[in-house]
């Protein structure tokens, strides 16, 4: 065993950026130019309302899901660079457009050896614009849902309640299930992880009123957690079709967003909060953390299994690839990036074995996150 100690806990930023597919290459090329040196992208799915005319003789429009492929790009960096990056992304992707993507940032600890910072000439070329067009006041919703069909009802919803284009990709259950002998063979282990940037004010109303429309408050709903968005730029289309007017409506709402530097004038749920609080069964539940693990591909299982051996219940795992700008190692290529929401009294205790695992295992080259949790829902007896 090695005696070299444990990394520690660093304050960084983590950048989240959601583009169509056909703008994934910029996106990267962009990325390069910076001399961000590590990313990683995953493959998913935007869901959008898709609005068309009825067959003739029926009056108005009918609706459908909308699918379009959808890169995840994720970078973390020194807090003190992240609005530059990011301003630097919304110009080099046109993000200021609707229907071209969404970028958040994530204020998190982390563990790595290294952070991303920016070379001087990078600095130079993008400038100093501060928070320009990036609003403050939003949250994400992650729903972790298991079930043919769970999904697409709990995004139709998102869409009904307008409460933004939820973003869609795949994932590996494992902890809990793996403890269930035989019967593990009912639960699927596929999950769908949908994550949502929603105003943070309305957030707790959304969530609640996810829970009961989905029925989420039934054994096998799925799983639900707000977490903290420091600042971001969200893409405003939820509906494609003909367009009618000058502007969309969607249009017209990120252009008083700007104009208010917000988006708290147009909160919604607070009678619905409060109805819904009274509900027995609606407890959200509080004082837990997100913790985040990156690894090489095949480690991930190792990792898991040391985290539940310290208290953690279940994990969700998902394949991502990385990207570098530097010279290729035996490291680079596949990734498996897990996800843990465990009590905070556990959060360190698991924390602690995770990365001991890898100063047993440096070849699992892991990077480890940690980030409060707002608020947690998950079906209880």
């Amino acid at each position: 065993m090695s005696d070299s100690p444990l990394p520690q806990a660093r304050p960084a930023t983590r950048i989240t950026c959601c583009v169509h597919q056909r703008l994934a290459s910029r996106a990267a090329e962009a990325l390069e130019a910076f001399g961000i040196p590590d990313v990683l992208v995953q493959s998913a799915r935007c869901v959008r309302q898709q609005a068309v005319p009825r067959p003739w003789p029926l009056p108005g429009m009918a609706t459908s899901l909308n699918d379009s492929p959808t890169d995840i790009f994720r970078i973390t960096c020194h807090r003190d660079v992240a609005i530059t990056v990011m301003n630097g992304l919304i110009d080099a992707i046109e993000l200021s457009a609707s229907g071209r993507g969404s970028i958040y940032a994530q204020n998190i600890d982390d563990y790595g050896t290294s952070l991303t910072g920016l070379s001087s000439t990078a600095l130079g070329s993008l400038g100093s614009k501060g928070k320009s067009g990036l609003l403050t006041d939003f949250a994400l919703i992650t729903a972790i849902l298991s079930g043919a069909g769970n999904e697409n009802a709990f995004v139709r919803e998102t869409l009904e309640l307008r409460a933004g284009a939820p973003i869609v990709s795949l994932g590996i259950g494992t902890g809990i299930r793996d403890r269930l002998g035989l019967l593990r063979i009912t639960i699927p282990p596929e999950k769908e992880i949908v994550h949502l940037v929603v105003p943070a004010h309305d957030a707790d109303g959304i969530l609640r009123l996810l829970v009961e429309t989905t029925h989420m408050d039934r054994p096998g709903g799925g799983f639900l957690y707000r977490t903290p968005v420091c600042f971001g730029r969200i893409d405003p289309m939820l509906r494609i079709g003909k367009p009618q007017h000058a502007a969309s409506i969607e249009q017209i709402i990120a252009a008083v967003d700007d104009l208010k530097d917000g988006t708290a004038w147009r909160q919604r749920f607070r009678a619905a909060d409060r109805q819904i609080a009274r509900h027995e069964g609606m407890r959200l539940q509080h004082h837990y953390r997100e913790i985040t693990f990156i690894c090489a591909e095949g480690g991930a299982d190792l990792l898991v299994q040391r985290a539940m051996q310290a208290g953690a219940g279940a994990a969700t795992v998902s394949t991502v690839r990385r990207l570098r700008a530097d010279a290729r190692t035996e490291i680079d290529g596949a990734r498996e990036i897990g996800t843990l929401i465990v009590p905070t009294r556990n959060a360190d205790d698991i924390a602690s074995a995770l990365l001991t695992t890898h100063v047993q295992k440096p070849e699992i080259d892991l990077r480890l996150q940690t980030l409060d949790t707002q608020a947690v829902f998950s079906h209880q007896r």
